[in-house]
């Protein structure tokens, strides 16, 4: 089981959204395998610079006893 999806987190300006993803812990039973979701489905981090106003942030990894959820923020500074 696969789930994710995007969050719009300023509904107003639209200029933050959260993009997260769930998956089984048997999917991903390790750091290794954390990684390599990460590199495969999300975004590299980078801090908004000269007229490039967009950020990303890391992926944060938080895990239950049956699933592992993967979010990473990202928006534009004004």
């Amino acid at each position: 089981m696969r789930t994710n999806g995007v969050k719009i987190l300023d509904p107003v300006l639209e200029s933050k959204q959260l993009d997260w993803m769930v998956v089984r812990v048997e999917e991903c039973p390790n750091e290794q395998a954390e990684r390599q979701l990460v590199a495969r489905h999300f975004r590299l981090p980078r801090q908004p610079a000269g007229n490039l106003r967009a950020y990303v942030e890391p992926v944060v990894v938080r895990r239950s006893r049956r699933r592992v959820l993967f979010q990473q923020a990202s928006g534009e500074v004004f």
